[in-house]
């Protein structure tokens, strides 16, 4: 009788000694993976890398980029009223061929969608520049993507705009504060980083801003899905080499599948976002000027992405840039408040305003500017 027992029990040894071995030789060939080929999908699955690819899946922003580019398709699978106009087919936008592949048209004033949008000489929303700066201004200059241009509100509603005033009350009457804002619908990281680049020291800033939310790896994917396709493709400048090897890495070509494309994309989010983040600090500090991250709440849904806002907060840590943190803005309101519409997911009148009270509320804590006390 005990025959059979041993069997069974060495059976089970047997058993449990291939699975060891299976175990063992698992191991060693993830590691294997691990040392030639950092980006292997299984290597990034075992190692739990697989979250942010399936956020940045589930970001329901592709309708309202891809008419950013082409006023012929629908901005958003949610049917707008008659005579709703998209971003693209507004006659603001200006494709270009270079690497930015968008600009606002200089000097528009027009209504787009009730609201009131003017742009200056320079393709800005925002008031005239004087140049040089007079000696008792102090400047801010603020990039960013559409909430921070203020897509489907007028032009004195956007929270940039409400800070001017607020900013030149608070501080010495000496000096008057002037907030530039050079934010432009679809301005991926890569490319306010590249318009930073080109324009930012011509305003001799005090201090620049730059927006930060957790869409902008959706909005770096549109926007190079649409370089990648672009016939000619548009050089890429040599301050992007990280956005260049990144679409070498993942092997980036136009003949790629839609699907095939943006998995690729995807796959280098995390290091294209991290490019992005080194860029700005390495901007600011060749410069010689401050820079403070200034991180708004998506606008499209409540909805929260903490494999996104990992990646940022760990990009804003390893390049010690200073941060304001309002993604809390909206955390009283429902979407519906601080929402356009449900076929314009960009922040309302009440969004930009409680991102605005949300910004003076950080400055009181702060106490000062760079360089400017706020009065007490």
């Amino acid at each position: 009788m005990t025959k059979p027992a041993q069997g069974h029990g060495a059976g089970m040894s047997s058993a449990k000694g291939r699975a060891d071995a299976l175990s063992f030789v698992a191991c060693l060939v993830i590691l294997a993976a691990s040392a030639f080929g950092r980006e292997n999908d299984w290597v990034r699955a075992a190692q739990g890398k697989t979250r942010l690819g399936r956020e940045l899946g589930a970001m329901q922003t592709r309708g309202y980029y891809e008419a950013l580019i082409d006023a012929n398709r629908d901005a958003d699978p949610d049917a707008p009223p008659p005579g709703w106009v998209p971003f693209g087919a507004s006659g603001i936008a200006q494709p270009t061929e270079d690497y930015i592949h968008l600009r606002l048209r200089p000097n528009a004033d027009l209504v787009w969608n009730g609201a009131r949008f003017r742009t200056n000489s320079k393709g800005y929303r925002t008031p005239e520049v004087a140049l040089p700066k007079p000696h008792h201004v102090y400047r801010i200059v603020f990039f960013g993507s559409s909430n921070t241009m203020g897509h489907g509100v007028g032009d004195d509603e956007a929270y940039p705009r409400l800070m001017e005033p607020w900013l030149d009350g608070a501080t010495d009457p000496a000096t008057r504060v002037e907030v530039v804002n050079l934010s432009v619908s679809g301005d991926s990281p890569s490319r306010r980083l590249s318009r930073m680049v080109d324009e930012a020291a011509g305003y001799q800033p005090d201090w620049i801003l730059c927006d930060a939310t957790v869409l902008d790896p959706a909005l770096e994917e549109m926007h190079l899905e649409a370089i990648v396709r672009a016939e000619p493709r548009p050089e890429i400048p040599p301050v992007l080499d990280y956005v260049r090897q990144a679409l070498d890495r993942c092997g980036a070509s136009p003949t790629d599948p839609p699907d095939v494309l943006r998995g690729k994309l995807q796959g280098q989010a995390e290091s294209i976002l991290q490019g992005g983040y080194r860029g700005w600090a390495e901007f600011a500090q060749s410069a010689g000027v401050p820079m403070t991250i200034v991180m708004i709440p998506r606008a499209d849904a409540k909805l929260a992405s903490p494999a996104v806002e990992k990646v940022m907060r760990s990009a804003v840590l390893a390049n010690g840039l200073d941060v304001i943190d309002l993604s809390h803005a909206f955390q009283s309101l429902s979407v519906d408040e601080f929402r356009v519409s449900p076929w314009d997911k960009h922040p309302s009148v009440k969004g930009h305003r409680a991102i605005f009270e949300a910004f003076r509320e950080a400055m009181l804590v702060r106490g000062k500017l760079p360089g400017l006390e706020l009065l007490r």
